[in-house]
């Protein structure tokens, strides 16, 4: 419903239309739709007419449309105020017996009585009841108006209130295009904001990648370079280890003896004090046992 109250406000706020005249015109005929052509009414004697007054010439009847629109482009009426007429036509309707008949001018004026309710109950200014007779290019007088108002007002009993829900329930046919433009502006609106936040989502996965992508990249850099500096330090050390520098020779390094015959060469030097060492302990030993005897 709430897409509904959206949309009598839009209605309200829009400027009138063809489309709302044909509904109004609709609207008035299903109040009394039993209502006598000219024919008819000429076929059953009526009492002689009163002299017309000088200041009202008579007036061919225009069509219920033509009348409505007539109006409307005379008093520059709100649309809010002209559909409103609407509710207290279906008041009258739900008042008024289902054979009810009346004249062929009758349902002008059950449409001017209504809008002239409307326009006095719902606005702070409004015209004259002698003003709207003027409106009506003498097709009724000021006593007619005052008439039509006095009884309709009797007929509502005094009831002229109208909610939001009336109107809605009253003006569906003109709401429910603009509810359908409604739903699909926001459809639309969603849709938008959905891609919206995928691309915005998507942006984030692409800093995040470009982020965790530089990391690894300064991890790597980080661990050749390390790499690098123990390779380094290990060549220093073979180097050092295997190369001899002769600091009288300018510094030129001169290759070192084969590791494998150095080996055996150490070895040797060893076994040899090794067994000086033992021949020492022989001697000590037969010194000691010679002085013991």
């Amino acid at each position: 419903m709430s897409e509904y109250h959206k949309a009598l406000k839009v209605l309200m706020q829009s400027p009138v239309t063809d489309d709302m005249i044909k509904f109004l015109t609709n609207q008035t005929l299903r109040v009394l739709p039993n209502v006598q052509t000219p024919a008819q009414t000429s076929a059953y004697p009526s009492p002689p007419s009163s002299p017309p007054k000088k200041h009202l010439q008579p007036q061919r009847l225009p069509s219920l449309m033509s009348f409505i629109s007539r109006l409307v482009r005379h008093t520059n009426v709100y649309t809010s105020t002209l559909l409103t007429t609407v509710c207290y036509l279906n008041k009258l309707k739900c008042i008024l017996p289902r054979d009810a008949t009346g004249l062929p001018s009758t349902i002008h004026r059950i449409f001017l009585a209504c809008l002239v309710l409307s326009a006095k109950f719902h606005n702070d200014s409004s015209p004259l009841n002698r003003h709207w007779a003027k409106y009506t290019d003498g097709l009724f007088s000021l006593e007619d108006l005052n008439l039509m108002e006095r009884q309709l007002i009797q007929l509502l009993n005094w009831d002229l209130r109208v909610t939001n829900d009336d109107l809605i329930l009253d003006l569906r046919f003109l709401l429910e295009p603009i509810v359908a433009d409604i739903e699909k502006t926001s459809r639309q609106r969603k849709r938008i904001e959905k891609q919206k936040l995928l691309q915005q989502q998507r942006h984030r996965m692409i800093e995040s990648a470009g982020t965790v992508r530089s990391l690894s990249n300064s991890s790597s850099t980080t661990k050749l370079y390390d790499h690098q500096r123990n390779v380094s330090i290990c060549s220093d050390l073979s180097s050092s280890t295997l190369v001899d520098y002769d600091l009288n020779a300018n510094t030129t390094p001169k290759p070192a003896a084969n590791t494998k015959k150095a080996c055996r060469n150490s070895w040797e030097a060893l076994e040899h004090e090794l067994n000086q060492v033992l021949m020492q302990h022989d001697t000590c030993s037969d010194t000691y046992n010679a002085c013991n005897y």
